[in-house]
């Protein structure tokens, strides 16, 4: 990467001072911020991502949502490959093709929007690929985050939300299986279960984990706000001081 393409300290937040200002003030004029939303099948992600753009919506916040796999027309090929193709494909083949939609995704979305100053929620990344081709195909972890930091090019999460939920939960929520990954079975999902709960204890400064089990979506959706908002205060708070 260029110096000049990005500022020297990758992706980082302006030292502004802040320290007066609310949490919610903090997310309207943040600089830049990237947040990611994890979890295992079935954990609410995408009824909690749903709901926390009515929020942004709500609080007329400029914040870019995106996902990956698949939030670009060659991503949507690719993950359509992987998820729907009749013909057996590779573990490695299935890695493969994920890190080439994540590559193109970092190029063409990521580094734009946050070059552009903006606060980008993004529905999985890096942690999907090691909890699911990692853990859960048991692709070796170490050879997947060396292609992964090459494939990103910088750029990390500041802030990522897990939400995780129990094998008994998973299992009520659990309808007919709809594509290739979603029909694996019942041990794959455990390991991948697991695979998060160690990559969360791993980086618990960026990793902030819900455990859904008992929570209505409106308390979990609380508490994701106030996780977001919360950081952004304490990361600028942190900047202002440099």
């Amino acid at each position: 990467m260029a110096v000049g393409d990005f500022p020297l300290e990758p992706y980082s937040h302006t030292a502004l001072q802040l320290s007066t200002l609310t949490a919610l003030q903090l997310c309207c004029i943040i600089i830049l911020m990237f947040i990611t939303i994890e979890g295992p099948d079935k954990a609410g992600k995408t009824t909690q991502i749903t709901k926390l753009k009515e929020y942004i919506k709500n609080n007329s916040l400029d914040w870019v949502f995106t996902f990956n796999p698949g939030d670009t027309k060659l991503g949507a090929r690719l993950r359509n490959i992987v998820l729907d193709c009749d013909e057996h494909i590779s573990d490695h083949a299935e890695l493969m093709i994920y890190l080439a939609d994540r590559a193109y995704h970092v190029d063409t979305k990521l580094k734009p929007l946050l070059k552009a100053g903006k606060v980008v929620v993004c529905d999985r990344f890096s942690d999907s690929t090691l909890a699911y081709q990692g853990y859960g195909r048991g692709i070796d972890i170490k050879t997947i985050k060396i292609i992964d930091s090459l494939v990103c090019d910088g750029i990390k999460p500041d802030l990522t939300i897990l939400l995780m939920v129990s094998e008994q939960e998973a299992q009520r929520r659990t309808k007919d299986a709809v594509d290739r990954l979603e029909a694996q079975n019942k041990l794959f999902f455990v390991r991948v279960r697991n695979g998060y709960k160690t990559i969360a204890r791993e980086d618990p400064t960026r990793i902030k984990v819900i455990e859904v089990d008992g929570l209505s979506i409106e308390d979990v959706h609380e508490r994701i706000t106030n996780l977001i908002n919360d950081n952004i205060a304490d990361y600028n708070k942190e900047k202002a001081r440099v």
